[in-house]
């Protein structure tokens, strides 16, 4: 069984970002904003493993591990501190108090998950083997009898089985009852995306087990019909190698801007949370495909999506292999529907459409000034009460259309001297239509 993790901690974004982490191991995890909240939970559910944020509003983290180290019921429980306070002191309390470890934020994903797995090979009891395991009902090659056709013959059976999938190191499993899918999951993947993420492998071996104690953790549950999935699983893989085709490969290592991947995860759902998180410069576009919690068209998608809105970089692996990779910067951008005005002498142009990015913006126009000319701009972003006026310089120009750049004819200015409200409102609005346009994806595959 996985093992259950409580998190305490009065962050949305970071229980959000913990969740996220956490559910990779794989694991099934808790929640609780306060200390109050936490103790009734463990006490209720006798999790494996508690996180304790120190800092929270009334009862602390501390105040809350001697209460529930008091308890016979919950004293076994293992804690673990969180806490944005890295002091020894603070350590030592925590440690002092029964804490299995210590741990900083702002928090490593993979720093975490190490910990993690540590503290449960400690702590959890290793099941002792069964006496007499059932023998599997079949075993063979996905090449020669491919997930399609396993899924369609134990559909015909009516079979009721559990169906483990290895390839290399990975594995999935998918549970069926009277031939009808009902649950899966593979790596991080839970649910109908470890379907769509197990129909892509064309190679592996494959096992059928008796329904004996069929596992079903939450969040894998699967309610679409075989047929719906098959015919889904058919479309996507006749358009993943297209989409893989348009995005950095091997040796080039993808990365989203910290400061933007922050601010796009507070209003992004679970999953566009988890795979932005991967977009630190430390994976290759297989790196991200392994470790995504969504199927593989679905990441290929939002990484066009992102790619689309200047807002995926990478850069190459250090190392031999990475020599002569040419990297890009990361330089976010969005079109804005709505009026911009221009001069720079009476009376003022306009245009009804122009690319937003953090320090500019791209105005499209046969008549783009000479570069090095500052205008008079007025704008005003949709949902907006601010409305400013800013100086923008122009620092490249396309006058000539034979030249098929694909921004057309215009001019790119440079914004000169924005106030701190004028900056943070173009953020917000930059990180506001990434945002949407992430979830967007996400929602229409």
């Amino acid at each position: 069984m996985e093992p259950r993790i409580l998190v305490v901690d009065d962050d949305n974004l970071i229980r959000r970002i913990m969740r996220d982490t956490l559910v990779t191991i794989p694991a099934t995890v808790l929640e609780a904003t306060n200390g109050e909240e936490a103790i009734r939970i463990a006490k209720a559910e006798r999790p494996d493993l508690i996180f304790l944020d120190t800092m929270m509003p009334g009862m602390d983290g501390f105040e809350t591990a001697e209460i529930l180290k008091r308890d016979a019921t919950t004293a076994p429980i293992p804690l673990l501190f969180v806490s944005a306070l890295g002091t020894s002191s603070h350590k030592v309390r925590g440690l002092d108090m029964g804490a299995e470890d210590y741990i900083s934020k702002p928090i490593d994903p993979e720093e975490l998950k190490a910990r993690v797995r540590s503290i449960l090979r400690r702590t959890r009891p290793v099941p002792p083997p069964p006496e007499a395991a059932a023998p599997a009902v079949a075993k063979g090659q996905l090449q020669s009898m491919p997930l399609p056709s396993l899924i369609r013959w134990l559909e015909m059976e009516r079979r009721s089985a559990l169906l483990h999938l290895t390839r290399g190191t990975e594995e999935g499993k998918i549970v069926f009852q009277d031939g009808r899918i009902t649950s899966a999951g593979q790596g991080p993947r839970r649910g109908e995306a470890a379907v769509y993420q197990l129909l892509t492998w064309n190679e592996g071996t494959f096992i059928i087990n008796p329904p004996l104690g069929l596992p079903s953790a939450a969040g894998t549950e699967v309610t679409a019909s075989n047929e719906t999935l098959l015919d889904e699983g058919t479309r996507r893989l006749g358009e993943i190698p297209g989409l893989h085709g348009g995005l950095p490969g091997a040796d080039l290592l993808l990365e989203t801007p910290l400061a933007l991947r922050a601010a796009v995860q507070a209003e992004l759902p679970s999953a566009g949370v988890a795979l932005t998180a991967l977009l630190d410069g430390t994976r290759d576009i297989e790196g991200v495909l392994a470790e995504s919690p969504l199927d593989a068209l679905m990441t290929l998608k939002t990484l066009h999506c992102l790619l689309r809105l200047g807002a995926l970089g990478w850069e190459p692996r250090t190392g031999a292999a990475g020599q002569g990779a040419a990297g890009r910067r990361s330089i976010p951008r969005v079109t804005v529907e709505d009026s911009i005005e221009y001069q720079p002498l009476h009376p003022a142009e306009h245009s009804h459409q122009y690319t937003l990015l953090a320090r500019g913006v791209f105005i499209q126009t046969p008549t783009p000034s000479e570069v090095g000319k500052q205008l008079l701009l007025r704008l005003q972003f949709p949902g907006s009460a601010i409305r400013f006026t800013a100086v923008g310089q122009v620092i490249w120009r396309n006058a000539d259309a034979a030249q098929g750049k694909p921004e057309g004819l215009g001019m790119g200015l440079q914004f000169v001297d924005l106030s701190a409200d004028q900056l943070e409102a173009v953020e917000n609005r930059l990180t506001q239509s990434i945002a949407a346009e992430i979830r967007a994806t996400l929602e229409k595959p």
